[in-house]
């Protein structure tokens, strides 16, 4: 299918360009059952150079969530579909060995098993920010934001229930991505910050700074972030 260009402001970098309609929420990520649902639809015009690259990471991104939990319907019918014949392709064995590259043992979970960390993958953590950029623009929150102004992370601890409370919830199909943001106003260069959950039970956090010198400067005292 031909996709429809136009002259218009880039949701991603804001630059006014030529631009196409493009998917905020990867489409890979929906099963077939779901190829009418109104709710995967979540599109911004976005210019080519802010989407060249990110198809090789979006399969990456998927394949990776497939591993990372317990599966509800949506990832069998992914897994035992577009994934594995993914999989079975001339680049399947490289698109394998980048997953095995983050499985870890898991002694505690039985012999001979595994768990997968999202968060040790640059290429994960890039299409979350991206999500995330899509999804303020979408809800007409700050805009445009570049990637260097997003923090993002598996969610390791629990987000404190009054945040949680206070978060506007969303769902892009809620048995694919959950998700909520909450603008802040009381810290400064702090813009807002998003909960993210895949397939009811694989959860990222994210923060959207001012600029990035902000976020820099709040997260160059701890650990690096891909």
């Amino acid at each position: 299918m031909k996709r429809r260009t136009r002259w218009s402001t880039c949701g991603l970098c804001g630059e006014f360009r030529i631009t196409t309609r493009e998917h905020v929420v990867p489409r890979s990520l929906y099963p077939a059952s779901k190829s009418n649902s109104k709710f995967q639809r979540i599109t911004i015009a976005a210019c080519a150079e802010c989407n060249n690259g990110t198809a090789d990471d979006d399969a990456h991104f998927r394949t990776v969530l497939m591993l990372a939990g317990e599966q509800n319907d949506a990832v069998n019918q992914l897994w035992t579909g577009p994934v594995r014949r993914a999989l079975k392709e001339v680049d399947g064995r490289r698109r394998a060995l980048d997953v095995f590259k983050l499985m870890r043992p898991a002694p505690d979970a039985g012999p001979n098993r595994y768990r997968i960390f999202p968060a040790d993958d640059a290429r994960v953590l890039r299409i979350v920010r991206k999500i995330v950029r899509g999804l303020s623009r979408h809800h007409e929150l700050a805009y445009p934001v570049s990637d260097g102004r997003v923090f993002a992370d598996v969610l390791r601890q629990p987000m404190p229930d009054e945040m949680v409370a206070e978060m506007k919830q969303h769902a892009a199909e809620s048995d694919v991505l959950e998700y909520g943001f909450l603008p802040i106003a009381d810290t400064p260069g702090l813009i807002s910050a998003w909960l993210l959950r895949f397939y009811q039970r694989t959860s990222f956090v994210s923060l959207i700074f001012a600029d990035e010198e902000a976020r820099q400067t709040l997260y160059k005292r701890g650990g690096s972030e891909g």
